[in-house]
């Protein structure tokens, strides 16, 4: 893995997977009518502190977020790439 290849140069990775955050993400990218602009977010605070504490604890990733988003992420795992495809474009608004 590419964090392996860095542990000799004492730099540190860890990919921070925080789902949907409450920021102006989702308004700048005119999506606040469709699924995912409009719908709960967790809280970019709670993110960076999950970021954080994985980073100082040498964890590669974390996902952030609440529980919701973790099982999100853990259904993620297992499900076919179609399936995870057609849920994001439904989210996305890009099926009706």
């Amino acid at each position: 893995m590419f964090e392996e290849s860095l542990r000799v140069t004492g730099v540190t990775v860890t990919a921070l997977l925080p789902g949907a955050t409450d920021t102006n993400f989702h308004s700048n990218a005119g999506m606040d009518s469709i699924e995912i602009g409009s719908s709960k977010k967790n809280g970019k605070d709670l993110a960076a502190k999950q970021g954080y504490e994985a980073l100082m604890n040498d964890e590669d990733h974390v996902v952030g977020g609440d529980e919701e988003t973790k099982q999100q992420a853990q259904d993620n795992r297992t499900a076919p790439e179609p399936v995870k495809a057609a849920n994001h474009a439904k989210r996305a608004g890009l099926h009706n």
